[in-house]
């Protein structure tokens, strides 16, 4: 392991560099060799995996023009990094990105690319349950020609609880234009049974565009589902 003093140049570094990694401990900076992450064997994990494997190869199908309307893509949205706005996406990390995004809601690969901005899109206000149905509820009518979403639910928590992103679970609904989206079976099999009229979720839902390879931030929060 190697220690590493700044100077007046470089006041801080992090992060991983080929197959080392610097990071920040109580001894100060330190670099050593990448740590290899311990991977789940749950399915969806592993659908994840299998979808990337599918995406890293229709991308390289893809002839130069294409990629480099990828790439010329962000010219237009402009999307970064998560951790740092100033630096852009690259043109393959968008298209694996975007289209992973479409895999998890079984739509079709976007192969024409259009220069258009995210659409308005309505936001999500309730959980409700009628007849041991539970159900998304958004503000109005979704126009999934123009917009879909993905949504994560956490297991029931107490009201009091501040809201953490930890142990949520993807709740895969029926692609289409409605008001309301059913998650009864995404849920019951996410985590073993549907969970009670009047409990507390934690929610993180993020609206994808149909027509552009562009998406929104992820809003999250907490609702109780309601009877109906």
């Amino acid at each position: 392991m190697a220690r590493i003093k700044l100077g007046p140049v470089v006041t801080d570094i992090a992060g991983s560099i080929g197959g080392m990694t610097i990071q920040r401990n109580k001894f100060g900076l330190t670099m050593r060799v990448k740590p290899i992450p311990l991977y789940s064997q749950t399915s969806a994990q592993y659908a994840i995996r299998r979808n990337i494997r599918y995406l890293q190869s229709t991308w390289q199908s893809l002839t130069d023009g294409q990629r480099l309307q990828w790439d010329r893509f962000l010219d237009f949205s402009g999307q970064t990094i998560r951790r740092d706005r100033s630096i852009l996406l690259s043109g393959h990390t968008l298209y694996l990105k975007y289209q992973l995004f479409l895999l998890l809601i079984g739509r079709p690969l976007l192969t024409t690319i259009a220069y258009a901005p995210m659409p308005d899109f309505n936001a999500l206000v309730q959980v409700e349950e009628t007849a041991g149905i539970f159900k998304f509820r958004f503000t109005g009518v979704i126009s999934s020609g123009s917009y879909f979403f993905l949504c994560k639910l956490s297991s029931p928590r107490r009201e009091s609880q501040a809201y953490s992103s930890k142990y949520l679970r993807f709740m895969l609904v029926p692609f289409g234009t409605y008001e309301t989206y059913e998650f009864s079976e995404s849920y019951e099999k996410a985590f073993g049974a549907t969970p009670p009229v009047d409990a507390f979720l934690h929610y993180a839902i993020r609206y994808i565009s149909m027509t552009a390879p562009v998406f929104s931030g992820v809003y999250t929060g907490k609702l109780q589902i309601v009877q109906v």
